[in-house]
């Protein structure tokens, strides 16, 4: 079908305001005409649930992508007037029992006569994926309230209503923060943002600079901390209203971690297994500081290592370990080479080219720095993407993220007489969002090796959401992939960044070095991962001290080191206005299972390109192409013959003993 984009340039507070009462209309109606017509097939239930509110999500998709990218009063006011409104929309649709019962309905009679006419193959009954996204349909409505009467019901409503509030305050009160800090020193500003506040922390020697400015990042949005307390609250009376014992469990319930209790003992055997690295590896940081006698000298504090000192202490003994600088590695990634190296790699291993859209042929964006590119497979496009890069700061939300605009789905053709003659596809369509510096003086951009890895990280989300094979939206690329899996595409693309094949021309010396220092670390950097985790379990599963205490506590036991007015979880947007609440440590779930799948290009030889497309090509039609048309343990399985192993990511990371 014709490929039609987004366009950005009329996406304006004033037309959004005045399209969204007819599209929350319009979809009121639509949606009142399914419950009304008592649908028999999957066709007229789901596809025209989903046409009924498609451009209604699409619009308020819009306004949230606006706020992330191009944050102004004007779409703070659209979302502050149009959320309740959407919210309650959205409640209505999950909690109609009218819907409920005919999805179930639909189920009920699959399992019936029609499930043996599918076996025989006259395409009567539900495939695997129609009925994948009805039984997550029901158990979408169940967790949206659908069981609930009375003041039970008007009480989760309220607390929906207030929960969205809160995430969009807690959010812009981070961005808020970020954006009002600066430092001036010999004519120097340093700002906090999330492009150079990490650079200034490994390079700058000057400890007055790095100290202002942890503290201040370290400190930011402190109003955040009476939202978190009722955040959590509301959490918790959700869960309870559900018939859950705590949040934690409610959330764990829709993921591929079968319990809290499971969570935990990851945790837990994380924890153990990289106690003793790390504490080795903080002894040699402590004797590196102390023998930087000239930074010590200067202040007077002897030998003391200071929170601020940290990052940039690291960052020395890599240099004098592994004899490189990030500075002289990063001369060598300038963004163009590693955008050209990265679409090298996806071509080796998955056979698609990707072309950026230039002139005439691109589409409207929503900022000039913004890029389009079209993924193309046999010479014919099969998705597309944009690509915002650089941080602005105050109008841009920190960090990276990839989004989804539209899913893939097969689209029915309709002949003169109303009956249908054929079908199309509609393309996916997605996004890749950075936070990298802006050009320099001659327009060029060399990205630290971190922000390579996010890159490839960012990419490899995108290449699962438009990679995918499946034509029903609703499972097709990242929907329905529980959310303790969606990292396994991502992290599994960090392990290409330094492939000879990428075309990237770092000296090899230097490359050695690199890849030499690849755990450098590495059990510290688990450690932190696993107090975020450990600290977000515990503070949606019953936890009843404050929040900061909690944290505390955590962090002390990992061997996280704070400055006293340390309020960390005040601008932890991941679980408080993210998508990660009770769900962090989905990040180390994933890890072993995407170790695990690179683990079996390794078993067949990184140097062998034969191998590699063999192997890309199965990963592709697995992990990339399924999507959530099947749960994301079996996806795994089918790629790798068994179920995950940890091995995998130990030894990757030189945590494996012996």
């Amino acid at each position: 079908m014709k490929l039609t984009f987004p366009d950005w340039n009329s996406f304006t507070p004033e037309f959004v305001a005045a399209e969204l009462p007819r599209l929350l209309a319009a979809s009121e109606t639509a949606v009142a005409a399914i419950e009304a017509a008592e649908p028999k097939t999957y066709a007229d239930y789901m596809l025209k649930l989903d046409d009924a509110t498609r451009d209604l999500w699409h619009c308020w998709g819009g306004v949230s992508h606006m706020l992330s990218v191009m944050n102004s009063e004007a779409w703070r006011k659209i979302e502050e007037d149009f959320q309740p409104q959407v919210v309650a929309f959205s409640l209505r649709v999950g909690q109609s029992k009218k819907l409920y019962a005919q999805a179930k309905g639909l189920l009920e009679r699959d399992g019936g006569l029609e499930s043996a006419c599918r076996r025989d193959g006259d395409g009567t009954g539900l495939s695997e994926t129609q009925r994948r996204i009805l039984e997550k349909t029901v158990e979408g409505a169940e967790l949206a309230g659908v069981g609930l009467e009375g003041e039970k019901l008007v009480r989760f409503n309220e607390i929906q209503m207030k929960l969205a509030k809160l995430a969009t305050d807690f959010s812009n009160a981070v961005i808020d923060a970020t954006k009002a800090f600066s430092f001036e020193k010999d004519g120097t500003t340093y700002t906090i943002d999330d492009a150079n506040y990490p650079e200034t922390m490994k390079h700058c020697a000057d400890r007055e600079v790095r100290e202002k400015l942890c503290r201040a990042r370290s400190a930011r949005a402190p109003e955040n901390e009476v939202r978190i307390a009722e955040i959590l609250k509301l959490r918790q009376e959700e869960a309870e209203i559900l018939g859950f014992k705590t949040f934690a469990e409610k959330s764990v319930s829709t993921k591929c971690a079968p319990s809290v209790t499971a969570v935990m003992k990851m945790i837990d055997d994380l924890d153990v297994a990289t106690k003793d690295v790390a504490d080795e590896e903080e002894r040699e940081l402590v004797e590196s500081w102390a023998n930087m006698e000239s930074a010590c000298r200067r202040d007077g504090d002897g030998t003391m290592l200071a929170v601020w000192d940290r990052t940039y202490a690291a960052e020395r003994l890599r240099e004098k370990k592994y004899a490189y600088s990030e500075e002289e590695l990063k001369k060598f990634f300038e963004l163009e080479d590693v955008l050209k190296g990265l679409f090298k790699i996806a071509n080796l291993l998955f056979d698609i080219d990707v072309e950026e859209v230039t002139g005439a042929d691109k589409p409207s964006v929503w900022h000039p720095d913004v890029r389009f590119f079209a993924v193309k497979e046999k010479g014919e496009v099969i998705s597309n993407f944009y690509f915002d890069p650089y941080v602005r700061n105050g109008l841009k939300s920190g960090g990276a993220w990839m989004n989804e605009f539209r899913n893939r789905r097969k689209v029915e053709k309709v002949g003169g007489g109303g009956e249908p003659s054929g079908a199309s596809i509609c393309l996916p369509l997605a996004l890749v969002v950075m936070n990298i510096p802006l050009p320099n003086e001659n327009g060029k951009t060399f990205l630290p090796f971190r922000e390579v890895e996010t890159l490839f990280h960012e990419f490899g989300h995108a290449l699962q959401q438009m990679l995918t094979r499946i034509d029903e939206e609703d499972a097709a690329g990242i929907n329905l992939v529980e959310w303790d899996a969606v990292e396994v595409a991502s992290q599994f693309m960090e392990n290409w960044c330094l492939d000879d094949r990428t075309g990237i021309h770092v000296p090899e010396e230097l490359k050695a070095k690199v890849r030499a220092a690849k755990n450098f670390r590495a059990a510290s950097a688990c450690r932190r991962q696993l107090s975020f985790a450990k600290t977000d379990m515990l503070l949606h599963n019953g936890e009843t001290r404050p929040s900061n205490d909690v944290k505390t506590e955590v962090f002390n036991h990992f061997g996280l080191p704070m400055v006293e007015e340390d309020r960390f979880l005040c601008a932890f947007t991941h679980i408080f206005s993210g998508g990660y609440s009770a769900g962090y440590y989905g990040y180390k779930w994933a890890e072993v299972m995407s170790a695990d799948c690179y683990g079996a290009f390794e078993e067949a030889g990184l140097a062998d390109d034969a191998a590699m497309k063999r192997l890309g090509a199965k990963y592709r039609e697995t992990v990339l192409g399924l999507g959530g048309s099947i749960s994301a343990i079996d996806v795994f399985r089918k790629f790798r013959g068994r179920d995950p192993e940890i091995t995998a990511l130990l030894r990757q990371q030189g945590l494996l003993k012996g």
